[in-house]
């Protein structure tokens, strides 16, 4: 029965400590975001060689602003733009290894969903999330000692994300955010390469309540 009470008691702190941050917070927030994105190698097809491999990224900083709207206590969605460039580095196929050149630039677009569990311990809460949208790129390969074409090439299609992390509240207008997410495009169409992109991303972010009251509590 003790054990039972005790359960009973901690279980309604956790509803209440949730419920206390909700009240303390805005529906509505600005969300900013600094990553470091890791990049594994990719597989890469050119046509008119015929050759096909792996092609490798270096890693890359992302820079990223959203705005957040919280449906429930749980429940958030955030509409962000992020920007991140990375440099090309080597290609490895059937012949060899060789040294390239060039980067690819990325706009990505995308809605995302959060879930903030209840679980809340001296402010710390973690979250999970997963986004769709879309993804601009702009792409150049230069060609490493003219044993693969150049190219050069803008490329747009689908984007996601998925991951999850830990949110420390500050006071009741401000919290920081850590989490990693993977992300994901369609293949990159650069002239006559084909290229599978995606990375895994960790980003530190801060959320800043607005101040409005239209769209109540």
């Amino acid at each position: 029965m003790k054990k039972t009470l005790c359960t009973l008691i901690f279980l309604i702190s956790l509803s209440a400590g949730a419920a206390n941050a909700w009240a303390q917070t805005s529906r509505l927030y600005f969300a900013g975001y600094l990553g470091l994105n890791t990049f594994t190698e990719s597989n890469f097809s050119e046509t008119t060689t015929g050759i096909d491999g792996d092609i490798e990224f270096k890693n890359a900083i992302s820079l990223a602003g959203a705005i957040g709207l919280r449906l429930t206590p749980q429940w958030r969605l955030e509409a962000e733009i992020s920007h991140r460039s990375a440099d090309l580095d080597r290609v490895d196929y059937a012949a060899g290894s060789l040294k390239i050149g060039g980067d690819v630039t990325s706009w990505l677009y995308l809605l995302n969903l959060y879930y903030d569990t209840n679980w809340d311990w001296k402010n710390f809460q973690p979250f999970f999330t997963a986004g769709v949208g879309f993804a601009s790129h702009e792409a150049q390969i230069d060609n490493g000692a003219g044993l693969i074409p150049q190219a050069t090439d803008d490329s747009i299609g689908f984007a996601y994300s998925i991951g999850g992390g830990l949110k420390y509240r500050l006071n009741p207008e401000m919290a920081i955010t850590s989490n990693y997410r993977y992300v994901g495009t369609s293949d990159l169409e650069v002239d006559s390469y084909d290229i599978e992109y995606s990375n895994h991303e960790f980003r530190l972010g801060m959320e800043y309540d607005l101040p409005v009251d239209w769209l109540g509590k």
